[in-house]
C-alpha cells in the first residue's frame, strides 16, 4: 500500500499588537447560566465570554447562535470611564477633566449599573450613585462663569437638562479651589455634579470599539448591565438571568495535526489535487469557527508536498493513504 505525507501551516494575517488581531474561536456552550456564572466558565475552559471587534468576529458570532434566544456575550460596563457632562474641550486645562475628589472606599456602586453618577457630599468629597435617586444639584451658566445651586431634588438626567435649558450645563469641578466654593454652597445633602460614566467594556478587558446595539439599545434601566446577542444584535439585560452562552479563545500557538488521506485509485495525482485539498482544510476550519487565517502547504526538504509510504498491510478493496498534516496556529 502507498500513501502520501501532507504538511501546511496556519499564519495569521497581517502584524498584531492587539488581542483582538489573533485568530479566535468561538464556542457556543448550551447550558443556562447567569453572566458572571457564564463568566467564571469560559475564563475557567477557555479564554474569556465572547468579544467582537470587527464584522469578522460578528458574522462568526451570529452563525453560531442563529436561531436561539438570547445569548450571554461579554459585554459589561466600564467603571473607570467617567466624564464630564459639559464638554466643551477649552474648558479644562492643566488635567481639569481628571481633577476627582473621591470619598473614602468611593467610587463604589460597582459593575451591577452600567450608568452611574456623581453626587458631592456635605463634606465636599464626592460618591457614586444611580442615576435614578433624586438630590439637588449645582448649574454652570459660562455667561457669568458662575455656579448655581438648585435646591429642587431630580435624578441626574432631570437635573442635567433642567442646567442645559436654564443655564450652561451640570457643574463640573476642575480643581480644589472649586471644590471649595461647590462646598459652600451644599445645604447639608447629597447633591449632583456633572460627574457620569455610560460607557463598556469587554470581560477580558479589550476596549468597546464596534457598535452593534439593536434599536432603542441598551436600555436606559441602570442595573441592565450585561450584554447579550439575540437576532444578530446587541441588547442588555438584567446580569441574574439564564441564558446560554459563548465563549472565545485565541489561536496563538502552533500545534501537530495528523490526518489520513484515502483513496480508491491509486493514479490519482496529488499533487494536482493539492489546491483543491487545501481548500477542503480551510472550508472545514471555517465551519468550526476558526477565522482570520491563511493555509499554504510546505515543503519537505526534498521539495516535494507529497511523500508515499509503504504499509505493511494492504487491504483487498481499497488503498488507504495515510498522511501526516503539519498544522501550525
Amino acid at each position: 500500500m502507498k500513501c502520501f505525507k501532507v504538511s501546511f501551516f496556519i499564519l495569521t494575517t497581517g502584524l498584531c499588537f492587539l488581542p483582538a488581531c489573533f485568530p479566535r474561536l468561538y464556542i457556543l456552550v448550551s447550558q443556562a447560566k447567569d453572566w458572571s456564572s457564564a463568566k467564571q466558565f469560559c475564563r475557567n475552559k477557555y479564554t474569556d465570554l465572547a468579544c467582537v471587534h470587527n464584522e469578522k468576529d460578528l458574522a462568526m458570532v451570529n452563525k453560531l447562535t442563529k436561531g436561539l434566544l438570547s445569548v450571554w456575550i461579554g459585554l459589561q460596563p466600564d467603571t473607570e470611564a467617567w466624564r464630564w457632562s459639559l464638554e466643551y474641550q477649552n474648558y479644562y486645562v492643566e488635567g481639569g477633566a481628571e481633577f476627582r475628589m473621591w470619598a473614602s472606599n468611593e467610587p463604589n456602586v460597582g459593575p451591577g449599573y452600567y450608568k452611574a453618577c456623581v453626587a458631592m457630599l456635605p463634606s465636599g468629597e464626592w460618591a457614586d450613585q444611580a442615576c435614578g435617586v433624586t438630590y439637588p444639584f449645582i448649574c454652570y451658566y459660562k455667561n457669568t462663569s458662575s455656579f448655581i445651586y438648585v435646591n429642587v431634588s431630580e435624578t441626574w438626567k432631570n437635573a442635567q437638562s433642567y442646567c442645559r435649558v436654564k443655564h450652561t450645563d451640570l457643574a463640573s469641578v476642575r480643581n480644589q479651589s472649586e471644590n471649595e466654593q461647590l462646598k459652600m454652597m451644599l445645604n447639608n445633602s447629597p447633591t449632583w455634579i456633572g460627574l457620569y460614566r455610560n460607557a463598556w467594556m469587554w470581560s477580558d478587558g479589550s476596549a468597546y470599539s464596534f457598535p452593534n446595539w439593536a434599536p432603542n439599545k441598551p436600555l436606559s434601566e441602570d442595573n441592565y448591565s450585561c450584554g447579550t446577542t439575540y437576532l444578530e444584535k446587541w441588547h442588555n439585560s438584567a446580569c441574574n438571568g439564564y441564558n446560554y452562552f459563548l465563549c472565545y479563545t485565541d489561536v496563538k500557538d502552533q500545534r501537530l495535526l495528523k490526518v489520513e488521506l484515502k483513496t480508491t485509485d491509486a493514479s490519482v495525482d496529488m499533487e494536482v489535487l493539492q489546491n483543491d485539498i487545501l481548500e477542503k482544510f480551510n472550508q472545514r476550519l471555517m465551519e468550526n469557527g476558526l477565522s482570520e487565517f491563511t493555509l499554504r502547504w510546505v515543503k519537505q526538504l526534498d521539495g516535494n508536498i507529497f511523500h508515499k509510504k509503504e504499509q505493511e498491510e494492504e487491504k483487498e478493496e481499497t488503498e488507504e493513504e495515510i498522511c501526516a498534516v503539519t498544522l501550525t496556529l
